[in-house]
């Protein structure tokens, strides 16, 4: 079966990407999970980066700034 989504609900989902990554950043500062736990968030983290094509900014220089909110794949050509 194939879902359509649209860029607005991409742009959602990239949202809440972005309050994932937070998440798991303070989850990992707290060290009071099982390992396990923090391995499948980041096992979702990765998965949203390849199905919905979430990509790190990049500087002035074309280096990934990890850190920041990652954004849409601007050489995605299937958006509308």
């Amino acid at each position: 079966m194939t879902y359509e989504i649209t860029h607005e609900q991409r742009l959602q989902l990239l949202e809440a990407h972005n309050n994932l990554r937070t998440t798991l950043s303070i989850v990992a500062d707290c060290h009071d999970l099982w390992l396990s736990d923090i391995r499948n968030l980041e096992k979702l983290e990765c998965h949203l980066h390849r199905i919905f094509k979430f990509v790190p900014k990049r500087d002035e220089d074309g280096h990934s700034i990890h850190y920041a909110n990652w954004i849409l794949d601007e050489d995605d050509d299937d958006d509308s």
